[in-house]
């Protein structure tokens, strides 16, 4: 384990349950439970916080999609070399990774269909029986 002291071991008794300060960058460690040399630090974007779950086995993470060792935050985005170098999963809330609701999501997809056609207006593909 890091000998830094903003390192903490979390058991069943202390396990967080709250996604932590907003703006932060939060990343799971799905490989092995962080450790000296298991996580990038970057001298202009070194880790704010290092947890280690425990020893003994994963936590579910991320509504259940993922199973850690530990969790890492960071100020700023790790690069995609970063997270693959370190085997790390970016937390689904980070601020550059949410998502427009559903509902915004199917708004936007509509916009770009084509109106329907009517009903004399010729097609302009053949379908099954006209081939």
């Amino acid at each position: 384990m890091p000998s830094s002291n903003n390192v903490r071991k979390v058991t069943s008794e202390n396990y967080p349950t709250e996604l932590g300060p907003e703006g932060v960058y939060r990343y799971y460690s799905t490989q092995r439970p962080v450790d000296i040399g298991t996580y990038p630090k970057p001298p202009d974007n070194q880790p704010l916080s290092i947890v280690n779950y425990d020893d003994d086995r994963r936590r579910p993470v991320a509504d259940g999609r993922l199973m850690a060792w530990g969790e890492l935050t960071y100020a700023k985005p790790l690069t995609e070399k970063q997270m693959e170098d370190y085997e790390l999963k970016p937390a689904p809330g980070n601020p550059d990774r949410v998502r427009p609701s559903i509902t915004a999501r199917l708004k936007e997809g509509t916009r770009g269909q084509e109106p329907p056609k009517e009903p004399g207006q010729k097609r302009s593909h053949k379908n099954h029986e006209e081939r």
